[in-house]
């Protein structure tokens, strides 16, 4: 029972196809998408699949730009949701209760000062990191995806409370009460060398496979 969880497409419609398309090779029929999609050939794409989605800053600083009938479809996506163990967000599973629209994301960031507020840097905001492991124990969960930083990187809070990454691309979880933070990686705009990142999940064996396909 594989889930391609994917992220940051920025409007690259080809690279969206090949992870697809990679995908379904591998026997995956069910997808998430983790916010910045953008342009509306995506939407058709990402609508088609079909894909459940959470909302990026794209979406929230942007989503007025899109056609309708897209408008409403961001509209209705979630912030972050979990499914059995494992929560799906685009920087981090913190998320505050007030904020349950896009105009709230917007009128929040205003106030804060700072699109970190909401969407912090989980790669090298080491903070934001410990709240993301806090929010998962709160929650009952073993790991978060996330989208956001455009890099490919996992980490791991251990039973000894020591946080370290994770440096395999494929791996198993640990068994609890270690913790797991994933960097999907950025399917349109990777900023961690080239290829085209997304990754694999599996809930009923707690594999991870970080899959980087070549551009082209």
């Amino acid at each position: 029972m594989w889930i391609a969880v994917f992220s940051d497409v920025h409007g690259n419609v080809p690279a969206l196809r090949r992870v697809i398309e990679d995908a379904r090779r591998r026997g995956v029929h069910t997808f998430v998408h983790l916010g910045d999609l953008e342009n509306g050939e995506a939407h058709e794409i990402l609508a088609s699949l079909p894909a459940r989605s959470v909302i990026g800053n794209w979406e929230v600083s942007s989503w007025r730009r899109l056609a309708s009938r897209w408008q409403q479809a961001v509209q209705e996506w979630a912030f972050t949701f979990q499914e059995g163990p494992a929560l799906f967000c685009h920087a981090s599973p913190v998320w505050p209760s007030s904020v349950r629209t896009l105009e709230d994301a917007a009128r929040y960031v205003e106030e804060k000062g700072s699109w970190f507020a909401l969407f912090p840097d989980l790669n090298n905001d080491e903070d934001a990191r410990w709240d993301a492991f806090a929010e998962l124990a709160r929650r009952g969960c073993r790991i978060a995806f996330h989208g956001h930083t455009h890099v490919q990187k996992a980490w791991v809070l251990t039973a000894d409370n020591r946080m370290r990454p994770v440096t395999q691309q494929e791996f198993t979880l640990e068994q609890a009460p270690a913790l797991y933070l994933v960097g999907v990686g950025s399917v349109g705009r990777p900023m961690d060398g080239s290829g085209i990142c997304y990754a694999l999940w599996n809930p009923e064996t707690a594999q991870v496979i970080l899959r980087r396909l070549e551009v082209g």
